[in-house]
């Protein structure tokens, strides 16, 4: 398992923002290929719901929930908008919580604190 202070680098800092579908934010791939089949995502210690999370890519969008199916490519320079579909954020910090799993490294789980801009 690859440590949250590696992980860490694929969230883009200061992208956290409440758009028209829910509250967002960036990750960017600058590590290693990766196929996610599993992403499950907390905001302050609250376990979002999987149909609730949708990964917005410039060849569409992926509802978590059929990850596990077909899986999501994410190779190196790829980004990626992570929608959480009906969740407006305050302001002030706010932890996120990214648990992925993947093919090719199994497990990952990292953290950030960001404020939507």
């Amino acid at each position: 398992m690859l440590p949250a202070s590696v992980l860490r680098q694929l969230y883009v800092q200061g992208s956290l923002r409440n758009g028209p579908d829910g509250a967002e934010f960036k990750l960017r791939n600058m590590l290693a290929p990766a196929t996610i089949v599993d992403l499950r995502i907390s905001v302050d210690d609250a376990a979002v719901p999987k149909d609730k999370i949708e990964v917005v890519t410039s060849s569409g969008r992926y509802p978590a929930a059929q990850l596990e199916q077909q899986g999501y490519k994410f190779s190196v320079r790829d980004e990626v908008t992570v929608v959480l579909k009906g969740l407006t954020l305050g302001s002030g910090p706010h932890k996120i919580e990214i648990k992925a799993r993947t093919r090719e490294w199994g497990e990952l789980s990292f953290d950030v604190t960001d404020v939507p801009r």
